[in-house]
């Protein structure tokens, strides 16, 4: 599933923060890493310049991923393209069969030339492949141990397309021996001084109304985890009541996830939420890496 890893670069340390979580995925599946920068000059200097620049990161990602237990040779290779950033890697990506875009963007701890609502936010919206986007370097310690990935969160917001997530984030978890958070966000009716719905129920009435949802909410997200359990892996649900992508940023910092994977797009109904939207909450905030995943509508 993640045979082919492109990782778009700039020349800046700010973009170069995704080689380590590329490199851990490539390692121990033993998947191609791609590395591209994109000149909008055809210029013969430019071009030296970046074919210089990638050169010595292709010999950096090739050191690395012994370190981080590549069992066989490492492929890596490096690319120049020319043209508009966003464009060419969206063009590379589908004529040369990547399975995953790694990417990073300014997250709230990070600076660069790498900003969402720029290149990255572009290859997001447009892109049909998996993007793993990062925001932020990764943890020191986790560097140290050769683990980056050791628990994921995959919110649902019980539609088939916000489902289309989770194939993408079960491969990850059985490569890396990751965990698997099943989250789910519920909303109940606001409570105004006996105001339910535009009925008058009584606050026991309400709470007893929130449980339904919540042990809905919890029926259904272990149902989709006993397929992860009969697999071997580890799996744990989760709901939380409130708005979709304040509790999911929230449950990410202090539950100690390490990435989030998430389809891009859902449906809206009685009690869901629209899961585009939410996604997009999801990106613009938090330092957690984002995994997502496009959701094609029949």
């Amino acid at each position: 599933m993640y045979e082919r890893i492109l990782v778009p670069l700039d020349g800046s340390s700010a973009a170069e923060i995704a080689l380590p979580y590329a490199e851990e995925i490539a390692a121990k599946i033993g998947a191609e890493i791609i590395l591209a920068s994109v000149s909008e000059q055809a210029a013969v200097e430019t071009d030296h310049l970046y074919r210089s620049y990638l050169e010595r990161i292709v010999e950096q990602v090739q050191r690395q991923l012994k370190d981080w237990g590549a069992k066989k040779e490492a492929k890596v290779k490096s690319e120049v393209l020319l043209g508009t950033p966003a464009s060419e890697i969206l063009r590379y990506a589908d004529e040369n069969n990547v399975s995953l875009i790694t990417m990073a963007s300014r997250g709230r701890s990070s600076r660069g030339p790498w900003l969402l609502g720029n290149i990255a936010a572009k290859v997001l919206r447009a892109s049909g492949k998996p993007v793993l986007l990062i925001r932020a370097q990764a943890d020191k310690e986790a560097l140290r141990q050769r683990s980056l990935v050791k628990r994921i969160l995959v919110p649902l917001d019980g539609s088939k397309l916000g489902e289309e997530a989770i194939p993408y984030a079960e491969a990850l978890a059985k490569v890396l021996g990751a965990e698997i958070v099943l989250f789910q966000a519920f909303m109940t009716p606001t409570w105004r001084g006996g105001a339910y719905e535009y009925r008058s129920v009584s606050p026991t009435q309400f709470e007893e109304e929130k449980q339904k949802l919540r042990k809905s909410a919890m029926a259904y997200l272990d149902n989709q985890g006993k397929a992860f359990h009969e697999k071997g892996l580890i799996t744990s649900s989760t709901a939380k009541e409130g708005i979709a992508p304040d509790q999911i940023l929230e449950y990410a910092e202090a539950n100690r996830i390490d990435l989030i994977a998430m389809s891009t797009h859902g449906h809206s109904g009685i009690g869901r939420w629209v899961f585009g939207s939410v996604t997009d909450k999801v990106l613009h905030a938090g330092d957690t890496p984002v995994l997502t995943v496009r959701a094609f509508k029949e």
